[in-house]
């Protein structure tokens, strides 16, 4: 093997460490500091007893980050590296025989038949591979470079890599209620195509029999339309009766629907609630309603035609992501 694609691979294997190293470290010492974190993006280490869980996690994200930034390792430290690579490997194939059992039991309905978890178990299987052999010089600049390059691309493609499989996944199944989230209507009242979507996919849970109430959340717009009664009223047009349509009025962002209907669930005592967005949207949406203690379901909405702009507003959820991600960890330990 050449130096320059020895220094190549290195500098992969050791960016992918750093990524995914300072990713699960901030989850684990989130989580000890008493935030609940954002695990469900990450391995779920379930499997190992409760107590056991979060130091494990903090140990082997720092020996991620440690070799990341110091790839000359001992033998000892390469091998306790390396093994916290491979149980990384394995949870992610026990995470992904779940999805798999999932699918067969009909709990979930996924765009994509192989699930992220399959993904990290193959990164990790390959990490722990290229970790293994032994690192006898100290690393150069462009070599450090290259790895702090490549943790940023990652940091770049993590979101978009949820958005395409938590984002397409159906994990509709009965509950109380469903939340659609508002977005333009015109000024005859019509409803956008992304709102009708939204719109049309709640009204097919609800005739189902999947959920008995509808809460309609969105705000007055820049065409004067209050988008709550638009969607209100075009669940009407479509069978659902008035009085199972529950309006929020002042939806005017994903904050506030989620402040907005959790007040609601709590005057009303629901407790199992479904959400309906498009596909990019649902992964932020996740994680602002568990920042505000409310775990729910995301369904996406059905495509009835393409939607202008949806490669802009995929880009837009990189950063929004993360935002997310920070704020829930920040709630919980402060």
């Amino acid at each position: 093997m050449s130096g320059t694609l020895r220094t190549g691979l290195g500098a992969v294997s050791r960016g992918v460490a750093l990524f995914f190293g300072c990713f699960s470290l901030a989850n684990a010492v989130g989580a000890l500091l008493g935030s609940s974190a954002e695990n469900i993006w990450w391995i779920d280490m379930g499997f190992f007893p409760g107590w056991l869980t979060v130091p494990l996690g903090v140990v082997i994200a720092a020996l991620l980050v440690a070799y990341a930034v110091l790839p000359v390792m001992r033998r000892v430290r390469r091998w306790m590296t390396c093994g916290g690579a491979l149980l990384l490997a394995g949870g992610g194939l026990v995470n992904s025989l779940g999805f798999w059992r999932a699918w067969d039991a009909g709990t979930i309905d996924p765009l994509t038949p192989v699930p992220f978890s399959a993904v990290l178990f193959v990164v990790f299987v390959l990490l722990a591979l290229g970790m293994s052999r032994r690192v006898r010089t100290a690393d150069s600049g462009r070599s450090r470079l290259g790895a702090l390059v490549v943790a940023l691309v990652l940091a770049l493609a993590f979101p978009l890599a949820q958005v395409l499989f938590f984002g397409t996944t159906d994990y509709r199944r009965p509950a109380e209620a469903v939340v659609v989230l508002g977005a333009k209507a015109w000024p005859d009242g019509r409803l956008s195509t992304s709102l009708e979507d939204r719109v049309q996919t709640a009204v097919e849970l609800y005739q189902q029999g999947t959920v008995s109430i509808l809460v309609m959340s969105g705000a007055t717009g820049a065409e004067g339309i209050d988008e709550s009664v638009a969607m209100r009223d075009r669940a009407v047009q479509l069978g659902v009766p008035a009085e199972a349509i529950v309006l929020d009025h002042d939806g005017v962002n994903t904050d506030s629907t989620v402040a907005n209907t959790t007040q609601i669930f709590r005057q009303r005592n629901i407790e199992s609630v479904l959400v309906v967005s498009q596909f990019y949207h649902l992964p932020r949406i996740k994680m602002a309603y568990r920042a505000a203690g409310v775990n729910v379901l995301t369904v996406p909405a059905a495509s009835s035609l393409p939607i202008p702009g949806t490669p802009v507003f995929v880009l837009r959820e990189v950063p929004g992501f993360w935002v997310y991600w920070a704020r829930g960890l920040a709630r919980g330990v402060v």
